[in-house]
Formats: structure tokens, sequence, C-alpha cells
């Protein structure tokens, strides 16, 4: 019974990637926190299912494996009359540590979401402030972070410097602040350059600081790119992106300065030969800072994620 559970999960995790989806992305689910021991409640929250539908949710586990996911309330497993859904999970005490992916799809509706966390393994008693997992990748890599020292009452500020040293105020990823640590991610986009990067985290009103620093590798990547890289709001940016399915759909979504996800209307489309290319104009009241524009194939499942900038 337990095998044929696995393979059913399985399959459904396979039916996942080749379900259509619309042209509007729908906004990821989210998950606090993001990372955490065995033994941490995770909580999730998605949307776009159909209303009062039930929902089937399983677990991808580090080594590959698919196993069915018990919420902590038989009740979380449908959605609401808005078609929103949340629900809760606490990891087994023992989970193995890595990444793993949770998926909730609708039984009627066919909709599927998936989240992203981290199991890490227990601290040391000498364990260090600050730390990364994992400490290098390529672009594209999902890096996970924690800093412990701070004021829990005390605000807290992200900063990124890139390789060439220049340094920003970003928001991060589902930042998660608990008995003075703060747990966070970053995927670093695909046309990240190579080099030293370093996330800086202060306190705001202390000036407590904690330093970070991750390893960009080059990579024979599916090239991606953005014209221009640097904009005004207003601009027209053109962007492309290669290694997708050849003319398989996709749908756009845009990564905000403010951590916000909203949808991407796309201008002058076209694919073919598994290359996609779009514009996007950006609107004249547009955020400045660091963005990030996402293109997924709906059938491969591929993902390219490519940072710009409007000031």
């Amino acid at each position: 019974m337990k095998q044929f559970v696995i393979a059913v999960a399985a399959l459904w995790g396979f039916l996942a990637l080749c379900l259509p989806v619309g042209v509007r992305a729908q906004a990821p689910v989210t998950v606090h926190p993001p990372s955490g021991q065995a033994g941490t409640r995770f909580s999730f929250l998605a949307d776009g299912f159909r209303g009062g539908e039930r929902i089937d949710i399983w677990l991808n586990l580090p080594d590959g494996r698919a196993i069915p996911a018990r919420p902590d309330s038989e009740a979380q497993r449908r959605a609401a009359p808005d078609g929103r859904a949340a629900w809760s999970w606490t990891a087994p005490d023992d989970a193995p540590p890595g990444a793993w992916s949770l998926v909730a799809r609708g039984q009627r509706s066919g909709v599927v979401r998936v989240a992203l966390l981290t199991i890490v393994s227990p601290p040391s008693p000498d364990a260090p402030a600050a730390g990364v997992y994992p400490a290098t990748g390529a672009p594209g890599t999902r890096f996970v972070f924690f800093a412990a020292g701070f004021d829990p009452a005390d605000p807290l500020a992200f900063f990124l410097a890139s390789p060439d040293g220049r340094e920003t105020l970003v928001s991060v990823d589902q930042p998660r602040a608990s008995n003075g640590r703060v747990d966070w991610n970053w995927t670093a986009p695909d046309n990240a350059p190579p080099g030293t990067w370093r996330f800086r985290v202060v306190g705001s009103t202390s000036k407590f600081e904690q330093t970070i620093a991750i390893s960009i590798n080059q990579r024979r990547a599916a090239p991606v790119g953005v014209t221009p890289g640097t904009g005004r709001p207003g601009s027209l940016f053109h962007f492309y992106a290669d290694g997708l399915s050849d003319r398989e759909p996709v749908i756009f979504w845009l990564n905000r300065p403010d951590g916000r996800v909203e949808p991407a209307e796309a201008e002058r489309f076209s694919v073919g030969g598994g290359r996609v290319d779009w514009s996007w104009l950006a609107p004249d009241d547009a955020l400045r800072g660091r963005w990030s524009m996402v293109v997924r194939g709906t059938d491969s499942g591929v993902e390219r994620l490519i940072a710009f900038e409007i000031r």
C-alpha cells in the first residue's frame, strides 16, 4: 500500500509539470518559516483553487522520494470559498536535512501549487552566529541564510553587495525573525555575474550587523539577457531566455523590490527553438530598485530568472 501511495504521488508530481496554466501567473505559495530543523511547524498559504474543493498534498524529499503530507488538521485540506487555502505541516523528528518541496493540487480544478522549504541540521553547541546553505552555487541557485545575535525588537535591513562592490538595500524572500535570529532565502538570478556576493543584515536601531558571503560560479547555463540592464520608470525592457522546450506555452511574472510578486504583461512575445523573446514596459510609477523577471515553461517546468534594475 505504501509503495502504491508513493507511486501515485510521484505520478501527480510529473503531471503537475504538464498541467496547462494561464498567461498570468498566480503568486507562488508562501511558507513560513522558509527553513527549520526537524520538528518545525511550517505554515503555507496559496490561492487559485476552486472554492470549497478538496486538496491533495504531498512532499518531495531531498532524495527524490514522494510521500503523502498530513496537515496538522484534516479540515485544512479544503479550499475556502474564495479559492485560498491555508494549512500547516510539522516536519517529523527524523526528517532528513536538505531541500524539500510541498505540492498541493485541487481535486476538481487541477490547480497545482508548489512551496519550497529547507530542513536544516541541528546546530552544534559551538554553532556560528550566521550561515548559508549552500555556500557556493551557480546562477539560479536558491540560497538559505540565517543570522543571530539581534535584538528581537530591532527592525532589520538587508543589503546585498555584488562582486563589483556595489551594495544596495534589498527586500528578501520571506524573512522571519525569532529570538534574535532571522532566516531568509534568496535565488541568484540566471544572469548573476560570477564572484563573491555578500549579504549584510543590520539592526536599524542597535546597528549590530552580520555579513554572510556566498560564491556564485560561472556555468554553461542556457543564456538569458535583458536590454537595457538598468532603466527608468516607463522604460521598455527587452528580454530573452533559452533552454525551454520548442514552442511550449510560457508564463511570466515579476519579483518587485519590495518583495511582492505580480503578473507581467509581455509585449512583442515570440517563442521558438526553445528560446523566448519578449518585452515589458515598466509603469511610469514603477518602484525603484532591483527587479527580476521570471519566465516558466508550462510543459518542461524550466524557469529562467533575469535580474534588472529600475532607477
